[in-house]
């Protein structure tokens, strides 16, 4: 098998139809598998998934259903998929999004030419008000979709998705990364985003993505503590500026006690960088670091 599609499914009926129809349509002539991962939604999306992917769905691929028990979450439902996939890549799409017709085709003929562990092309976002396409973006991004990569690449990293956190890409990205993939670029879009409105990455519940945010340096420090000492260091850079940017975004969109968790926090996590101008906080009592944080932190985000 040379590509595992994996698409969790949670009340996406009005979204699951054009993404369905998306991947039977493809150009590509190896061979590949469609694993919808059912997370227990309410209305009737696997079964229409279920009914394109048996009329259309064209002789050199097959698809499966796993059923959830109860609602995981999206991680959850990617990690399901990934436990029974056997692609000899991977690829993570969205319910609610859609392949361009030459997306496992572009993706795949790069990865084989390249020998790259991780292939990514450029994608579109559109909208329900806007169909035909809003922008497209070129250059590499955090989202998991959209990018082929090597299942033995996972694997032998241990490498899989946290579950119960939105922004699961984050860490997810992040793990990747620090393991260094070989990786290619096609310069084509390959694939198309729905920006909706009432989503988890467009709501406005701030509790939400602030528990994520917490979550997410965690699990960066994690990855970091994981790496030898001269590892680990080279990455010091990037998780200051995380703590950075999740900080200012608190700052305007959370309380002040959302503010003082969240810089508790960034007291206790990862390796203290070397003491400069913008790090002394770490060395004085945490109220004062905390006045100092917010006339400082502005620096990590250069």
């Amino acid at each position: 098998m040379d590509i595992s599609i994996i698409i969790p499914v949670y009340n996406v009926a009005s979204y699951i139809e054009v993404c369905m129809h998306s991947i039977c349509r493809q150009t590509f002539r190896g061979n590949y598998e469609v694993i919808v991962v059912d997370d227990c939604g309410t209305d009737n999306s696997i079964a229409l998934a279920e009914s394109i992917l048996k009329q259309e769905l064209p002789r050199n691929a097959v698809f499966q259903i796993l059923h959830h028990a109860y609602n995981r979450g999206l991680s959850a439902a990617r990690n399901t998929g990934d436990k029974v996939s056997q692609g000899k890549y991977t690829l993570y799409v969205d319910s609610d999004d859609q392949l361009m017709p030459v997306c496992l085709e572009k993706l795949f003929q790069k990865a084989e030419e390249t020998r790259a562990d991780l292939t990514y092309g450029a994608y579109e976002t559109f909208s329900e008000e806007h169909p035909d396409g809003i922008q497209s973006f070129h250059g590499s991004y955090i989202m998991a979709w959209n990018k082929l990569i090597r299942k033995d690449f996972l694997t032998r990293h241990h490498i899989s998705f946290v579950e119960g956190l939105i922004h699961e890409d984050n860490p997810w990205n992040f793990e990747v990364s620090v393991h260094h993939p070989v990786t290619a670029v096609v310069n084509e879009v390959t694939y198309r985003y729905l920006i909706r409105e009432n989503s988890l990455q467009t709501g406005k519940d701030y509790q939400k993505h602030f528990s994520a945010y917490c979550q997410i340096l965690s699990e960066y420090s994690r990855i970091i503590y994981s790496m030898g000492a001269q590892d680990a260091y080279k990455y010091t850079h990037y998780l200051e500026q995380q703590k950075a940017l999740f900080f200012s975004m608190t700052m305007k969109k959370g309380t002040p006690e959302q503010l003082h968790e969240l810089y508790s926090l960034i007291r206790t996590l990862a390796p203290k960088p070397k003491c400069s101008k913008p790090d002394f906080h770490y060395y004085i009592p945490e109220f004062l670091g905390l006045w100092a944080y917010k006339k400082f932190h502005k620096y990590h985000l250069c």
